[in-house]
């Protein structure tokens, strides 16, 4: 009964989103994959950007991403509090997972700032003065788990 089919008449309103979905790493909507209503409320509601939501800030994003969903015994503050926007963008981007930043230490340290101090976040030892190895180039690469985790504190598994 619609006039178009998805994206189509979407994307005659909001034709912002059809350049993001055209950047190299994007939801595949206009390959038809997925359609705009699966994460957003056509007809309205209150949750920001009209998401559509069952419960919780992301239940659209984990409908499909369920191994990011806590809750987690350990969580990543941001996540839980701002939601999956704080690090990624929805529709699309030129960087890997949708992620705001090309590099992933740089993301990191838009809120991590005690980095290169001596005593790191939590009252750890921070290694990450010396971030000239390839070892600290890429905070993924000892934080595995970065949306959260069940076994440590500072998502090493």
């Amino acid at each position: 009964m619609l006039s178009k089919k998805q994206p189509d008449l979407c994307i005659k309103c909001h034709n912002e989103t059809k350049s993001q979905f055209s950047m190299p790493f994007h939801h595949k909507v206009l390959e038809g994959a997925i359609r705009c209503s699966d994460c957003h409320n056509p007809h309205g509601g209150f949750e920001k950007k009209q998401t559509r939501l069952a419960s919780g800030t992301d239940a659209a994003c984990v409908k499909c991403h369920a191994d990011k969903q806590g809750p987690f015994v350990f969580e990543h503050a941001p996540l839980k509090i701002e939601g999956c926007t704080v690090c990624h963008t929805p529709h699309g981007a030129t960087n890997p997972k949708l992620l705001k930043r090309n590099d992933v230490r740089q993301l990191c340290l838009e809120c991590h700032s005690d980095i290169g101090t001596s005593i790191g976040a939590h009252g750890t030892p921070s290694f990450h003065n010396q971030a000239t190895g390839s070892r600290f180039r890429d905070c993924t690469t000892c934080h595995v788990k970065i949306h959260g985790s069940q076994t440590h504190r500072f998502f090493f598994r």
